[in-house]
Formats: structure tokens, C-alpha cells, sequence
């Protein structure tokens, strides 16, 4: 691959004509393996589950996930990371904050605040299809890390718990109606078929969003188990230069991996498809 130096794409600006409440973290924080090496004083001491803990995936709920995934075209999530996060995934896969803290591993990764409250720290998040763009817009351009943007197999919902959140978590965790009125209903089929519904403002034919997009960029799905590597499709690096740069200082954990693993593409790193219909307010 040549060597050179690029940048991922910004979005545009535009005069989007569809408005849609704009639920972007005020300060963005990085979904998954990221955790500070103290954990959050506020939250210290307040681990308790949520009022719904994670149930395990039926087997009528995961017939019924598997035929809606058929039926959209449902190939992967995704979850983009620190660059310098990736060799601690290759090697262990996907770890939860509280994992990564029993093990001593905290270290070895890094992070981006706020975190989830309470509990919802040990969270993992994915978005489906495409990542969150919005959010990841903000990450590259504050923070000015190197990033990557990792494809995991889609299947891995039918084998293990996940919260279905239409909406960021952060934000949603915070409502007053949470914990009666949104929490019991985050693991179910049809909180699911929700990601994919029109709303009140936006009609998914309209905007000619792909069936395989949830309705909302921003909306993310959580699990509070590891994810194995084995489900891991694709890296994501937004330029030859850093792919060359990386492999040739992890090269003994790069060789283990499958060579079609590894992807230079701009796709992830730009913005959805529909992004000119969403009204923007982040400056």
C-alpha cells in the first residue's frame, strides 16, 4: 500500500430539511472498551445493576431476530476505537470497564469521558450498519487521536444479551421515565423492530435510508459481555499510511490475524448516506 498522509472526511454543511431532536452528548465520549484507570469517583461504590438486568436470548427471540436481520440485510456492527486500543482487542477481544478493571487491564486502554451512570459504565456499545457519526465527527476533530472503525459479525445478538437503545444512551439513561417506562422494554424484539420505525418527523422512505439502517444515526445497542474476537469481520483504517505505521509495530499480533481482515476505506470514517436530511446543531 502507498504511504501518505490523509484525513478522513468532514461532513458538509448543508440546509437539511428534516428536524429531528438533537440528542449528541455535550461532551462525546467513546463507546465500548475505553476506561479511565480510576473509575469515576461520582459512580464509585454505586455499582448496582440496572432495574432490568441482561436476560439471556430466547430461542423464539432469537428466531425472530435472525429472520428481521434476514430480512434487512443486517451484515455486521460496528464500533470504532483508539487506535492504540486495537492491540488489546485483537488479543482479548471486546472486555466490559469492570472486566477490564478485575483483570488489571485498565491500563493498557484509553479513553474518552463522560461515562454511562452508575452501571451502565460496564457497557460495551455497537452501532448497526454504520457507526455514529455524529459522535465520531466530534471525537476526531476535539480529540485529534488516530482512530479505527471495527466490524463485528451481526450474528452475535442472537447469542447474547443486548439493550436496544433508539436514542444515545447517555442521554436516555437520564430522563425521568427511564427506569419504569423505557428500561424493561430495552431487551425485547420489539424495542428492536423499533430501531428501524418511522417517527413522527421522519419517514425512513422519504430520506431513502437503507433497510439495513436503524431510523436514527445515533441510535446504539449495548451488551454487558465480552465480545470475542472471532466474531470481528473487519479493521477499518482511514489511510495507508497509519495501516503501514501499525502493522509495522504490531506485526507479530498483525500475521495471527486473517489477511482479509484487514480494510483502508474512508466509508466509516465519513457521514451516513442521509446525513444532509438531519438537522445539525453541533458547531
Amino acid at each position: 500500500m502507498d504511504i501518505e498522509e490523509t484525513q478522513p472526511i468532514r461532513p458538509k454543511r448543508g440546509n437539511p430539511y428534516v428536524t429531528f431532536p438533537d440528542f449528541s452528548p455535550s461532551v462525546p465520549a467513546e463507546p465500548g472498551i475505553a476506561v479511565p484507570t480510576e473509575l469515576n469517583r461520582e459512580s464509585e461504590g454505586r455499582f448496582v445493576p440496572p432495574p432490568y438486568p441482561p436476560v439471556p436470548v430466547s430461542p423464539e427471540m432469537a428466531k425472530a431476530l435472525s429472520a428481521e436481520i434476514k430480512s434487512r440485510k443486517i451484515q455486521f456492527l460496528t464500533h470504532f476505537t483508539r487506535l492504540e486500543n486495537l492491540a488489546s482487542i485483537l488479543t482479548y477481544g471486546l472486555l466490559p470497564p469492570n472486566q477490564l478493571k478485575s483483570e488489571g487491564r485498565t491500563r493498557f486502554v484509553r479513553f474518552n469521558p463522560p461515562y454511562l451512570p452508575g452501571y451502565w459504565q460496564n457497557a460495551i456499545s455497537f452501532n448497526i450498519s454504520f457507526p455514529n457519526y455524529r459522535l465520531f465527527y466530534n471525537l476526531q476533530e476535539q480529540r485529534g487521536y488516530d482512530w479505527v472503525v471495527l466490524l463485528f459479525d451481526i450474528n452475535i445478538l442472537l447469542s447474547q444479551p443486548f439493550y436496544y437503545f433508539i436514542y444515545p444512551a447517555a442521554n436516555l439513561i437520564h430522563t425521568p421515565i427511564f427506569a419504569t417506562e423505557i428500561s424493561p422494554k430495552l431487551q425485547t424484539f420489539e424495542a428492536f423492530e423499533e430501531l428501524f420505525q418511522d417517527t413522527e418527523n421522519v419517514r425512513r422512505a422519504f430520506l431513502q435510508i437503507p433497510d439495513c439502517y436503524p431510523t436514527h444515526p445515533q441510535s446504539e445497542v449495548l451488551t454487558f459481555q465480552p465480545v470475542s474476537v472471532n466474531a470481528l469481520l473487519e479493521v477499518h483504517f482511514y489511510n495507508d499510511y497509519k495501516f503501514n505505521q501499525w502493522f509495522m509495530q504490531n506485526t507479530a499480533l498483525a500475521m495471527t490475524m486473517d489477511k482479509n481482515i484487514w480494510q483502508v476505506s474512508l466509508e466509516f470514517f465519513s457521514p451516513r448516506c442521509d446525513y444532509l436530511n438531519w438537522k445539525s446543531t453541533q458547531r
